[in-house]
């Protein structure tokens, strides 16, 4: 299963880092140690924005995004305009204003010795090729549908109605999971009841499953797992937006 990592490694044919590096004037050992250590913002962001009624639609608009969609295989269209504009507007909505951007980047620069400026023109970059490959991952595992039913909702606005009736219920659900399986199933007709569609509710598992493992940070190296960066994205992120 695809995590934030993988999906990153493997973009653009798996000359991402590549691209990103003759973009940013880095070596590509700089712009892979650039990308990976941005990759935690991007995972908690995520995670918390899939929490929420506000957010959650914001992040289903952006994964079903043809840009974004692009991204994750034209290193042309990820660092187009369109798609830095779209991804700095979903990154605003998952991690926060301006200013707690560059409270990432400067966490992320202490990390990796690159400039923090350098990293802020990098991260809407990343965000798009990730969340397009959000996407494509989806797709590839045969559940596309179901993120278009998502799309529909939010486009209609009902996903946050769906959600507020869902989150009472999500303490005894098993968290993040027992949410999103709850709005899932309400979306879809079947709502976790008795008699619902069972075999509806077996394709929501798999496909709530795929959606939560991907917003995973996988594998990253040392520097990065033994570095107070996690704490620190998690404090800033917990903090005023």
């Amino acid at each position: 299963m695809f995590n934030l990592n993988d999906i990153l490694q493997s973009a653009q044919g798996g000359q991402a880092i590549n691209n990103i590096a003759e973009r940013f004037g880095l070596s590509p050992e700089q712009a892979q140690a650039a990308v990976q250590a941005l990759i935690p913002a991007l995972s908690a962001g995520l995670t918390k924005a899939a929490t929420n009624p506000g957010t959650l639609g914001s992040v289903i608009s952006a994964v079903t995004d043809s840009t974004h969609q692009a991204s994750f295989n034209d290193p042309n269209v990820a660092q187009s305009p369109a798609a830095t504009q779209k991804s700095s507007d979903t990154l605003s909505q998952i991690l926060g204003s301006n200013h707690v951007l560059q409270q990432i980047a400067q966490q992320a620069s202490a990390v990796t010795g690159i400039r923090p400026d350098i990293l802020m023109q990098m991260l809407p970059v990343v965000a798009s090729i990730a969340i397009g490959g959000l996407a494509t991952s989806l797709h590839n595992q045969g559940l596309g549908g179901m993120l278009g039913q998502l799309a529909t909702a939010a486009e209609q606005g009902n996903l946050g109605s769906v959600l507020g009736g869902s989150a009472g219920s999500a303490g005894s659900s098993g968290g993040l999971m027992g949410m999103l399986t709850n709005l899932l199933g309400s979306l879809l007709g079947g709502g976790g009841a008795p008699g619902g569609n069972t075999a509806g509710n077996a394709s929501l598992g798999s496909a709530l499953n795929s959606l939560t493992t991907m917003f995973q940070t996988g594998n990253l190296p040392p520097n990065v797992t033994q570095s107070s960066l996690q704490d620190e994205i998690g404090k800033i992120l917990g903090g005023n937006r």
